[in-house]
C-alpha cells in the first residue's frame, strides 16, 4: 500500500520553496518538517477510530464547510494565479480544530527545540498541510467518510506509516502528545535510543563485562553490601537486643495521638467543605455523573436543557472564556468546557444555538472570536448547521467591562 501522503511528491517539490519563504526557512529544513506534518495529521485522524463524537465533527466538517479549492489548486499548482493564503489558513485552522485540539502549542515547542526552526513556522505550516488534506479528503479520501467502521479500516491499515514519517527525533513524543501509544504501540526504548550520528549494531561478540562502567560496579556492590548487613541484621543478633530496644523507644502520649487523629479529621471536613462549595454534581440523561464549577456556564446551560417546562429562548455568560487580545484566539484550552457543553447539546439535538461576543474592538473582531467557539463546539462533535454566530442579539446586553461571550440557546416551539 502507498504511503499516506497529503500532497504528491511532485507537488512538494513544486512548493518547497513557495513554503520556505513564506515561513522564512531553508528549503532543506522544510523538506524535513513535510513528512513530520503528514505523520501528525496521520495520527489525529487514528485518533477518531477511537472517538466517534470527533468523526461525527469531521466529518460535518468535510461536509458542509467551504473548502477553498481554488486557492489549494493555484498554490499547488504548476501555474502562478493568484491565491488566498489567509483562506486557506482559516480552513486548515478549522481541521486542525478537529484532529489536535490543544496540541499546536505542545506540538510547536517540540518541533521547534527537535529540529531547529521557529516555532511560528512550525504551527503555520502545519495548518497549511491540515487545509491541503481537507482538500484531499473531499476530492479523494471521502469514500472513507461514509461511516465510522469504513474510516477505522481505512487508517488503521496505515498506522505504521506513522513510524515511517516521523524521524526518529520526534516519533515518541509526538506518538505522546498526540496519545497514540495504545494505538501505535510504539516502542520507547528503540526510539530513544535514536542517535544524530550513524548508528552502529553492537558486535554479538561483545562481552557483558566490557560494557560495565566505574558507576555500575560501585552500585552493584553498595546492594551486595547492604543486602549481606540486612540478613546478619535480621538472622544473627541478640535477641535481648531487641528487648532493649523495644524499652528505649519513645511511646508518643494518647493526647498526642487524638489531637493528630483530630486534625486529620478536621482537614478531611474541610477539603470537603470546599469542594462542596466550589462545585456541584450533574448528570446529562443517560451520562455518568461530573464535577463542574458553580460559576461555569456549564451549570445554567444544564439547568435550561434539562427543565422541560422552559420554552423561550435564553443567554447565557460564558465568563471562563477568555481571548488574546491580538490574536482573537482563545487563551487557555477551556476543553473540559467544550466537552461538557458539546455532551449536553448532543442530548438535545433540537435545541439551536447562537454565540454572540463583544470584542470590543469591531463587528469583524467580534465575528472572529465567535467563529472560534462555533469551531470548538464542532470539534467536539455539535453540527456546524446548529451553531450561528452573530456580533449581537435582542437577548443579549454586554456590560462595558471586558469582552464577554455569551451563548443564547433556543428550543422549538411545539
Amino acid at each position: 500500500m502507498k504511503l499516506f501522503s497529503v500532497i504528491s511528491e511532485e507537488e512538494k517539490l513544486r512548493i518547497q520553496k513557495r513554503v520556505a519563504l513564506m515561513l522564512n526557512e531553508t528549503e532543506d529544513k522544510v523538506a524535513e518538517l513535510f513528512p513530520v506534518w503528514e505523520a501528525i495529521i496521520l495520527g489525529g485522524l487514528l485518533k477518531l477510530v477511537r472517538n466517534r463524537i470527533r468523526f461525527n465533527a469531521l466529518y460535518n466538517f468535510i461536509l458542509q464547510k467551504p473548502i477553498p479549492i481554488d486557492s489549494i489548486e493555484a498554490y499547488l499548482g504548476e501555474s502562478k494565479a493568484d491565491f488566498d493564503l489567509e483562506d486557506m489558513l482559516r480552513f486548515g485552522e478549522g481541521m486542525m480544530s478537529i484532529l489536535v485540539p490543544d496540541k499546536k502549542s505542545a506540538i510547536a515547542m517540540l518541533l521547534s527545540r527537535d529540529l531547529g526552526c521557529k516555532s511560528s513556522s512550525v504551527l503555520k505550516g502545519l495548518t497549511l498541510f491540515f487545509a491541503f488534506y481537507g482538500y484531499k479528503l473531499k476530492q479523494t479520501d471521502y469514500p472513507a467518510l461514509k461511516d465510522w467502521k469504513a474510516y477505522s479500516s481505512f487508517y488503521l491499515a496505515m498506522k505504521s506509516d506513522f513510524n515511517a514519517l516521523c524521524s526518529g527525533k520526534v516519533q515518541y513524543t509526538i506518538s505522546d502528545i498526540l496519545l497514540l501509544s495504545d494505538i501505535l504501540k510504539v516502542d520507547p526504548m528503540v526510539v530513544l535510543a535514536y542517535s544524530d550520528e550513524s548508528e552502529v549494531a553492537p558486535d554479538a561478540s561483545t562481552h557483558f563485562f566490557q560494557r560495565l562502567t566505574l558507576p555500575m560496579v560501585f552500585s552493584v556492590l553498595a546492594v551486595l553490601i547492604l543486602g549481606g548487613f540486612i540478613i546478619w541484621y535480621t538472622s544473627y543478633r541478640d535477641v535481648s537486643d531487641v528487648d532493649n530496644l523495644a524499652e528505649t523507644e519513645e511511646i508518643i502520649p494518647l493526647d498526642s495521638l487524638t489531637k493528630l487523629n483530630d486534625s486529620l479529621t478536621q482537614a478531611v471536613l474541610d477539603s470537603n467543605r470546599l469542594k462542596s462549595d466550589s462545585l456541584t454534581t450533574l448528570v446529562w440523561p443517560d451520562g455518568k455523573p461530573f464535577d463542574v464549577a458553580k460559576t461555569s456556564v456549564v451549570v445554567p446551560v444544564f439547568r435550561y436543557l434539562m427543565d422541560s417546562t422552559q420554552k423561550e429562548s435564553d443567554s447565557f455568560l460564558a465568563t471562563e472564556l477568555q481571548f488574546d487580545a491580538k490574536s482573537d484566539l482563545l487563551d487557555g484550552t477551556n476543553e473540559q468546557v467544550f466537552k461538557l457543553l458539546a455532551e449536553g447539546l448532543y442530548k438535545f439535538k433540537e435545541v439551536q444555538i447562537k454565540v454572540v461576543v463583544n470584542s470590543q474592538k469591531d463587528d469583524r473582531a467580534s465575528l472572529k472570536r465567535g467563529f472560534v467557539v462555533k469551531n470548538r463546539l464542532v470539534g467536539e462533535g455539535v453540527s456546524p448547521a446548529r451553531i450561528e454566530v452573530k456580533s449581537a442579539d435582542p437577548l443579549v446586553t454586554f456590560s462595558s467591562g471586558d469582552p464577554e461571550v455569551y451563548l443564547v440557546l433556543s428550543k422549538p416551539r411545539y
